[in-house]
Protein backbone atom coordinates (compact mmCIF):
# COMPACT_ATOMS: atom_id res chain seq x y z
CA UNK A 1 0.00 0.00 0.00
CA UNK A 2 3.34 1.98 0.14
CA UNK A 3 2.69 2.71 -3.51
CA UNK A 4 -0.81 5.22 -2.80
CA UNK A 5 1.77 6.91 -1.06
CA UNK A 6 3.57 8.53 -3.73
CA UNK A 7 0.99 9.21 -5.71
CA UNK A 8 2.12 12.57 -5.55
CA UNK A 9 5.21 11.40 -7.28
CA UNK A 10 3.14 9.69 -9.69
CA UNK A 11 1.11 12.48 -10.97
CA UNK A 12 4.17 14.24 -11.78
CA UNK A 13 5.47 11.13 -13.39
CA UNK A 14 2.20 11.52 -15.69
CA UNK A 15 2.70 15.38 -16.15
CA UNK A 16 6.48 15.02 -17.36
CA UNK A 17 5.56 12.15 -20.08
CA UNK A 18 2.52 14.37 -20.99
CA UNK A 19 5.37 17.33 -21.57
CA UNK A 20 7.16 15.03 -22.95
CA UNK A 21 4.31 13.88 -25.36
CA UNK A 22 3.66 17.32 -26.74
CA UNK A 23 7.31 17.89 -27.21
CA UNK A 24 7.74 14.35 -29.51
CA UNK A 25 4.60 15.92 -31.31
CA UNK A 26 6.35 19.08 -32.18
CA UNK A 27 9.18 16.99 -33.71
CA UNK A 28 6.39 14.79 -35.26
CA UNK A 29 8.46 11.97 -33.21
CA UNK A 30 5.88 8.81 -33.35
CA UNK A 31 8.00 5.94 -32.87
CA UNK A 32 9.20 5.53 -29.64
CA UNK A 33 10.68 3.42 -27.33
CA UNK A 34 10.72 4.05 -23.48
CA UNK A 35 12.56 1.32 -20.94
CA UNK A 36 13.12 1.08 -16.96
CA UNK A 37 15.89 -0.42 -15.41
CA UNK A 38 15.56 -1.93 -11.63
CA UNK A 39 17.79 -3.84 -9.19
CA UNK A 40 15.84 -6.69 -7.43
CA UNK A 41 17.08 -8.29 -4.30
CA UNK A 42 16.68 -11.82 -5.12
CA UNK A 43 18.29 -14.29 -7.39
CA UNK A 44 18.51 -14.17 -11.06
CA UNK A 45 16.46 -17.59 -11.77
CA UNK A 46 13.66 -16.30 -9.12
CA UNK A 47 13.11 -12.91 -11.24
CA UNK A 48 13.32 -14.92 -14.65
CA UNK A 49 10.89 -17.21 -13.32
CA UNK A 50 8.28 -14.86 -12.10
CA UNK A 51 8.77 -12.58 -14.73
CA UNK A 52 8.69 -15.07 -17.59
CA UNK A 53 5.47 -17.25 -16.14
CA UNK A 54 2.17 -17.98 -17.72
CA UNK A 55 0.50 -17.18 -14.64
CA UNK A 56 1.42 -14.31 -12.84
CA UNK A 57 -0.03 -12.84 -9.40
CA UNK A 58 0.95 -9.41 -8.38
CA UNK A 59 0.01 -8.05 -4.57
CA UNK A 60 0.40 -4.43 -5.62
CA UNK A 61 -0.78 -2.14 -5.09
CA UNK A 62 -2.38 -2.15 -7.45
CA UNK A 63 -2.98 -5.99 -7.35
CA UNK A 64 -2.25 -7.42 -10.72
CA UNK A 65 -3.12 -11.13 -13.00
CA UNK A 66 -1.38 -11.70 -16.09
CA UNK A 67 -2.22 -14.83 -17.95
CA UNK A 68 -0.46 -16.08 -20.79
CA UNK A 69 -2.28 -18.79 -23.21
CA UNK A 70 -1.35 -20.38 -26.14
CA UNK A 71 -4.43 -19.49 -29.15
CA UNK A 72 -5.93 -22.32 -30.26
CA UNK A 73 -5.33 -23.51 -33.99
CA UNK A 74 -2.30 -20.96 -33.92
CA UNK A 75 1.12 -22.38 -33.21
CA UNK A 76 2.64 -18.83 -31.89
CA UNK A 77 0.44 -16.81 -30.64
CA UNK A 78 -0.58 -15.76 -27.86
CA UNK A 79 -3.05 -14.38 -25.52
CA UNK A 80 -2.44 -12.18 -22.79
CA UNK A 81 -5.05 -11.14 -20.55
CA UNK A 82 -4.62 -8.52 -17.40
CA UNK A 83 -6.75 -8.41 -14.67
CA UNK A 84 -6.22 -5.18 -11.98
CA UNK A 85 -7.40 -5.05 -8.44
CA UNK A 86 -10.40 -7.65 -9.54
CA UNK A 87 -11.13 -6.44 -12.73
CA UNK A 88 -10.30 -6.88 -16.63
CA UNK A 89 -8.54 -4.36 -18.72
CA UNK A 90 -6.47 -5.46 -21.17
CA UNK A 91 -6.40 -8.29 -23.55
CA UNK A 92 -3.80 -8.29 -26.29
CA UNK A 93 -2.66 -11.17 -28.69
CA UNK A 94 1.03 -10.87 -28.96
CA UNK A 95 3.59 -13.45 -31.16
CA UNK A 96 6.91 -14.31 -29.65
CA UNK A 97 10.11 -13.17 -30.74
CA UNK A 98 12.82 -14.33 -28.50
CA UNK A 99 13.13 -16.08 -25.17
CA UNK A 100 16.41 -17.11 -24.09
CA UNK A 101 17.05 -17.84 -20.28
CA UNK A 102 20.79 -18.52 -20.41
CA UNK A 103 20.90 -14.88 -22.11
CA UNK A 104 18.17 -13.59 -19.93
CA UNK A 105 15.90 -12.20 -23.02
CA UNK A 106 12.61 -12.23 -23.74
CA UNK A 107 11.10 -10.29 -26.51
CA UNK A 108 7.14 -10.15 -28.10
CA UNK A 109 5.26 -8.62 -30.08
CA UNK A 110 1.81 -7.49 -30.28
CA UNK A 111 -0.24 -8.53 -33.66
CA UNK A 112 -3.55 -7.02 -35.10
CA UNK A 113 -6.18 -9.45 -33.80
CA UNK A 114 -10.11 -9.84 -33.16
CA UNK A 115 -9.54 -10.24 -29.61
CA UNK A 116 -7.11 -7.59 -29.00
CA UNK A 117 -8.82 -5.30 -26.19
CA UNK A 118 -7.92 -2.48 -27.11
CA UNK A 119 -7.24 -2.83 -30.61
CA UNK A 120 -3.74 -3.00 -31.63
CA UNK A 121 -4.53 0.04 -33.83
CA UNK A 122 -1.13 0.34 -35.92
CA UNK A 123 0.80 0.97 -32.74
CA UNK A 124 3.39 -1.99 -33.50
CA UNK A 125 4.51 -2.57 -30.37
CA UNK A 126 7.11 -4.75 -29.52
CA UNK A 127 8.19 -5.78 -25.61
CA UNK A 128 10.44 -7.03 -23.91
CA UNK A 129 12.59 -7.73 -20.85
CA UNK A 130 16.56 -8.51 -19.67
CA UNK A 131 17.57 -9.62 -16.66
CA UNK A 132 20.99 -9.44 -15.55
CA UNK A 133 23.10 -9.94 -12.54
CA UNK A 134 25.81 -7.59 -10.97
CA UNK A 135 27.57 -7.91 -7.52
CA UNK A 136 24.68 -5.61 -6.14
CA UNK A 137 21.97 -8.19 -7.46
CA UNK A 138 19.57 -8.93 -10.24
CA UNK A 139 19.19 -6.08 -12.54
CA UNK A 140 15.45 -6.37 -14.55
CA UNK A 141 15.00 -4.63 -17.89
CA UNK A 142 11.34 -3.74 -19.08
CA UNK A 143 10.82 -1.95 -22.72
CA UNK A 144 8.39 -0.73 -24.36
CA UNK A 145 8.82 0.08 -28.33
CA UNK A 146 5.83 1.26 -30.19
CA UNK A 147 4.56 3.66 -32.75
CA UNK A 148 2.22 6.48 -31.46
CA UNK A 149 -1.88 5.65 -32.29
CA UNK A 150 -3.35 8.42 -29.68
CA UNK A 151 -1.48 10.87 -27.30
CA UNK A 152 -2.56 8.91 -24.75
CA UNK A 153 -0.43 6.49 -25.71
CA UNK A 154 3.03 9.19 -25.23
CA UNK A 155 1.93 8.67 -21.70
CA UNK A 156 0.66 4.98 -20.88
CA UNK A 157 3.78 3.03 -22.88
CA UNK A 158 6.89 5.03 -21.33
CA UNK A 159 4.46 4.48 -17.51
CA UNK A 160 4.10 0.77 -18.03
CA UNK A 161 7.79 -0.27 -17.67
CA UNK A 162 7.98 1.42 -14.77
CA UNK A 163 5.14 0.63 -13.11
CA UNK A 164 5.44 -3.37 -13.94
CA UNK A 165 9.14 -3.41 -13.05
CA UNK A 166 8.62 -2.22 -9.80
CA UNK A 167 5.58 -4.55 -9.25
CA UNK A 168 7.88 -7.25 -10.15
CA UNK A 169 10.91 -6.22 -7.57
CA UNK A 170 8.37 -5.99 -4.84
CA UNK A 171 6.84 -9.46 -5.83
CA UNK A 172 10.27 -11.35 -6.22
CA UNK A 173 11.67 -9.83 -2.97
CA UNK A 174 8.76 -10.72 -1.04
CA UNK A 175 8.89 -14.26 -2.22
CA UNK A 176 12.19 -14.65 -1.20
CA UNK A 177 12.21 -12.98 1.75
CA UNK A 178 14.69 -9.84 1.19
CA UNK A 179 11.85 -6.60 1.38
CA UNK A 180 12.58 -4.32 3.61
CA UNK A 181 10.44 -4.40 7.01
CA UNK A 182 8.80 -1.24 5.86
CA UNK A 183 7.78 -2.07 2.13
CA UNK A 184 6.21 -5.58 4.42
CA UNK A 185 4.31 -2.74 7.06
CA UNK A 186 2.77 -1.06 3.45
CA UNK A 187 2.24 -3.69 2.22
CA UNK A 188 -0.46 -5.21 4.90
CA UNK A 189 -2.30 -1.94 4.57
CA UNK A 190 -1.10 -0.99 8.25
CA UNK A 191 0.85 1.95 8.01
CA UNK A 192 -1.29 3.94 5.28
CA UNK A 193 -4.70 2.47 7.64
CA UNK A 194 -3.12 4.44 10.24
CA UNK A 195 -2.46 7.87 8.14
CA UNK A 196 -5.82 7.49 7.01
CA UNK A 197 -7.01 7.40 10.54
CA UNK A 198 -4.64 10.49 11.47
CA UNK A 199 -6.32 12.63 7.95
CA UNK A 200 -9.83 11.47 9.64
CA UNK A 201 -8.94 13.25 13.06
CA UNK A 202 -7.33 16.23 11.61
CA UNK A 203 -10.43 17.01 9.35
CA UNK A 204 -13.45 16.20 12.09
CA UNK A 205 -11.47 15.78 15.60
CA UNK A 206 -10.45 12.53 17.39
CA UNK A 207 -13.74 11.51 18.26
CA UNK A 208 -15.34 12.09 15.16
CA UNK A 209 -12.51 10.87 13.11
CA UNK A 210 -12.43 7.87 15.11
CA UNK A 211 -15.82 6.79 14.87
CA UNK A 212 -15.84 7.59 10.55
CA UNK A 213 -13.12 5.20 10.45
CA UNK A 214 -14.91 2.12 12.36
CA UNK A 215 -18.16 2.97 9.98
CA UNK A 216 -15.64 2.65 6.99
CA UNK A 217 -13.91 -0.56 8.36
CA UNK A 218 -17.73 -2.07 8.77
CA UNK A 219 -18.38 -0.89 5.62
CA UNK A 220 -15.51 -2.39 3.77
CA UNK A 221 -16.24 -5.53 5.48
CA UNK A 222 -19.60 -6.32 3.93
CA UNK A 223 -17.39 -5.76 0.29
CA UNK A 224 -14.84 -8.64 2.57
CA UNK A 225 -17.78 -10.29 3.31
CA UNK A 226 -19.37 -10.61 -0.32
CA UNK A 227 -16.18 -11.21 -1.96
CA UNK A 228 -15.91 -14.65 0.48
CA UNK A 229 -19.16 -15.77 -0.92
CA UNK A 230 -19.02 -14.75 -4.06
CA UNK A 231 -15.46 -16.55 -4.20
CA UNK A 232 -13.46 -13.88 -5.55
CA UNK A 233 -11.44 -14.33 -2.13
CA UNK A 234 -9.75 -11.14 -0.42
CA UNK A 235 -5.93 -9.47 -1.07
CA UNK A 236 -6.39 -6.92 1.44
CA UNK A 237 -8.34 -4.42 3.48
CA UNK A 238 -7.11 -1.08 4.40
CA UNK A 239 -8.10 2.68 4.94
CA UNK A 240 -7.27 5.87 2.28
CA UNK A 241 -6.17 9.15 3.53
CA UNK A 242 -8.91 11.94 3.39
CA UNK A 243 -11.39 9.70 1.66
CA UNK A 244 -12.33 6.29 2.80
CA UNK A 245 -11.64 2.86 2.72
CA UNK A 246 -11.43 0.06 0.11
CA UNK A 247 -11.18 -4.10 -0.38
CA UNK A 248 -9.04 -5.51 -3.02
CA UNK A 249 -10.13 -8.99 -4.40
CA UNK A 250 -7.83 -11.47 -4.89
CA UNK A 251 -9.27 -12.96 -8.54
CA UNK A 252 -11.40 -10.78 -11.07
CA UNK A 253 -15.05 -10.40 -10.23
CA UNK A 254 -15.54 -12.46 -14.18
CA UNK A 255 -19.67 -11.38 -14.11
CA UNK A 256 -21.42 -8.24 -13.22
CA UNK A 257 -23.57 -10.14 -10.94
CA UNK A 258 -20.70 -10.32 -8.60
CA UNK A 259 -19.62 -7.26 -9.39
CA UNK A 260 -23.02 -5.22 -8.20
CA UNK A 261 -23.45 -7.83 -5.61
CA UNK A 262 -20.00 -6.46 -4.10
CA UNK A 263 -20.76 -3.63 -4.36
CA UNK A 264 -24.01 -3.64 -2.91
CA UNK A 265 -22.85 -5.65 -0.08
CA UNK A 266 -21.29 -2.97 1.82
CA UNK A 267 -23.70 -0.50 2.88
CA UNK A 268 -26.24 -3.29 2.63
CA UNK A 269 -24.47 -5.17 5.72
CA UNK A 270 -24.11 -2.13 7.13
CA UNK A 271 -27.12 -1.45 7.43
CA UNK A 272 -27.14 -3.71 10.73
CA UNK A 273 -25.12 -1.26 12.78
CA UNK A 274 -27.11 1.74 11.64
CA UNK A 275 -30.53 0.12 12.67
CA UNK A 276 -29.18 -1.26 16.20
CA UNK A 277 -27.73 2.27 16.83
CA UNK A 278 -31.02 4.21 15.74
CA UNK A 279 -33.11 1.60 17.69
CA UNK A 280 -30.14 1.83 21.03
CA UNK A 281 -31.14 5.57 20.42
CA UNK A 282 -34.76 5.61 20.95
CA UNK A 283 -34.78 3.73 23.33
CA UNK A 284 -31.80 5.78 25.48
CA UNK A 285 -32.04 8.84 24.25
CA UNK A 286 -28.40 9.16 24.41
CA UNK A 287 -27.19 11.36 21.89
CA UNK A 288 -23.87 10.03 21.39
CA UNK A 289 -25.75 6.72 20.12
CA UNK A 290 -27.55 9.11 17.53
CA UNK A 291 -24.58 10.93 16.13
CA UNK A 292 -23.15 6.78 15.20
CA UNK A 293 -26.00 6.09 13.91
CA UNK A 294 -26.51 9.57 11.67
CA UNK A 295 -22.50 9.18 10.79
CA UNK A 296 -23.26 5.15 9.20
CA UNK A 297 -26.85 6.36 7.81
CA UNK A 298 -24.93 9.43 5.52
CA UNK A 299 -21.96 7.67 5.07
CA UNK A 300 -23.57 4.79 3.14
CA UNK A 301 -26.21 6.49 1.61
CA UNK A 302 -23.47 8.63 0.18
CA UNK A 303 -22.05 5.76 -1.52
CA UNK A 304 -24.96 4.67 -3.09
CA UNK A 305 -25.15 7.51 -4.88
CA UNK A 306 -24.68 6.94 -8.62
CA UNK A 307 -21.56 8.27 -9.64
CA UNK A 308 -18.85 6.01 -10.34
CA UNK A 309 -16.59 5.03 -8.86
CA UNK A 310 -19.03 5.01 -5.82
CA UNK A 311 -20.72 1.61 -4.70
CA UNK A 312 -23.30 3.38 -6.15
CA UNK A 313 -21.74 3.58 -9.33
CA UNK A 314 -20.77 0.32 -9.60
CA UNK A 315 -24.34 -0.99 -9.31
CA UNK A 316 -25.14 1.19 -12.24
CA UNK A 317 -22.32 0.34 -14.22
CA UNK A 318 -23.28 -3.25 -13.77
CA UNK A 319 -26.69 -3.13 -14.64
CA UNK A 320 -26.08 -0.82 -17.22
CA UNK A 321 -23.31 -2.96 -18.74
CA UNK A 322 -25.70 -5.69 -18.76
CA UNK A 323 -27.47 -4.08 -21.51
CA UNK A 324 -25.26 -1.87 -23.43
CA UNK A 325 -21.07 -1.79 -22.42
CA UNK A 326 -20.64 1.45 -24.40
CA UNK A 327 -23.67 3.38 -23.07
CA UNK A 328 -22.38 2.09 -19.59
CA UNK A 329 -18.96 3.86 -20.30
CA UNK A 330 -20.47 6.86 -21.11
CA UNK A 331 -22.47 6.77 -17.39
CA UNK A 332 -19.24 6.07 -16.22
CA UNK A 333 -17.83 9.32 -17.81
CA UNK A 334 -20.95 11.12 -16.37
CA UNK A 335 -21.01 9.60 -13.10
CA UNK A 336 -17.01 10.76 -12.81
CA UNK A 337 -17.66 14.43 -13.68
CA UNK A 338 -20.36 14.78 -11.92
CA UNK A 339 -18.80 14.31 -8.72
CA UNK A 340 -15.90 16.58 -10.14
CA UNK A 341 -18.48 19.13 -10.46
CA UNK A 342 -19.35 18.89 -7.36
CA UNK A 343 -16.27 19.08 -5.85
CA UNK A 344 -15.81 21.93 -7.52
CA UNK A 345 -19.51 23.45 -6.71
CA UNK A 346 -18.65 23.04 -2.93
CA UNK A 347 -15.19 24.36 -3.61
CA UNK A 348 -13.67 20.84 -1.60
CA UNK A 349 -10.01 19.72 -2.83
CA UNK A 350 -11.49 16.24 -0.64
CA UNK A 351 -14.10 15.63 -3.16
CA UNK A 352 -12.73 16.97 -6.21
CA UNK A 353 -9.00 15.46 -6.13
CA UNK A 354 -10.36 11.93 -5.78
CA UNK A 355 -12.37 12.57 -8.67
CA UNK A 356 -9.88 14.21 -10.92
CA UNK A 357 -7.85 11.28 -10.25
CA UNK A 358 -10.61 8.87 -11.34
CA UNK A 359 -11.10 10.65 -14.30
CA UNK A 360 -7.68 10.64 -15.12
CA UNK A 361 -7.47 7.00 -14.58
CA UNK A 362 -10.35 6.72 -17.13
CA UNK A 363 -8.96 8.37 -19.69
CA UNK A 364 -5.31 6.47 -19.43
CA UNK A 365 -7.20 3.02 -18.91
CA UNK A 366 -9.93 3.42 -22.36
CA UNK A 367 -13.19 3.51 -23.43
CA UNK A 368 -12.89 -0.07 -24.49
CA UNK A 369 -12.23 -2.70 -22.05
CA UNK A 370 -12.89 -6.35 -21.52
CA UNK A 371 -17.11 -7.19 -20.66
CA UNK A 372 -17.80 -8.49 -17.84
CA UNK A 373 -20.39 -11.72 -18.31
CA UNK A 374 -23.80 -10.21 -18.21
CA UNK A 375 -26.62 -9.84 -15.43
CA UNK A 376 -30.01 -12.02 -16.18
CA UNK A 377 -33.04 -9.58 -16.41
CA UNK A 378 -34.26 -11.17 -13.03
CA UNK A 379 -31.32 -10.84 -11.35
CA UNK A 380 -30.88 -6.84 -13.18
CA UNK A 381 -34.34 -6.26 -11.35
CA UNK A 382 -33.24 -8.23 -8.23
CA UNK A 383 -30.06 -5.95 -7.87
CA UNK A 384 -31.85 -2.91 -8.72
CA UNK A 385 -34.36 -3.27 -6.20
CA UNK A 386 -31.90 -4.31 -3.43
CA UNK A 387 -29.90 -0.91 -4.25
CA UNK A 388 -32.94 1.03 -4.18
CA UNK A 389 -34.57 -0.14 -0.86
CA UNK A 390 -31.27 0.31 0.80
CA UNK A 391 -30.87 3.45 -0.15
CA UNK A 392 -34.48 4.48 1.04
CA UNK A 393 -33.73 2.67 4.62
CA UNK A 394 -30.79 5.22 5.11
CA UNK A 395 -32.82 8.45 4.21
CA UNK A 396 -35.74 7.16 6.77
CA UNK A 397 -32.65 6.85 9.29
CA UNK A 398 -31.92 9.92 8.33
CA UNK A 399 -35.14 11.62 8.37
CA UNK A 400 -36.51 9.71 11.89
CA UNK A 401 -33.21 10.99 13.24
CA UNK A 402 -33.56 14.67 12.14
CA UNK A 403 -37.52 14.42 13.56
CA UNK A 404 -36.23 13.83 16.79
CA UNK A 405 -34.08 16.70 17.33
Amino acid sequence: MLGLLTLPIQLLRIAFYALQGLIDVLRSRNRLRAEFTILVNASREAVWRLSTADHLVLDGPPSMEISYKPLPDSDDLWLTCITVSGQPRVQAVSREIERDEVKGVARSKIVAHPLSIPPENGRDVESGLTIGTTSDGTTLTLFNEFTVHSFKDRIIYPLAPRQMANLIKQQCEKNAGTHSRIAALGDNGLLLSVIALLSFCYLFGWKLGLMLAIVIVLHEMGHVAAMLMAGVGVRSIYLVPFFGGAAVPKTAYRTEARLGFIALMGPGLSLIPTVGLFVLYRATGNIQLREAAEMFAVVNAANLLPLYPLDGGLILNALIGSVSRPFALIVGWIGVLAGLGLGIYFHSFLIGIPFFLFALQRYLSGSQTIELERLSFGGGVALALASIATFVLYVLVIMALHARI
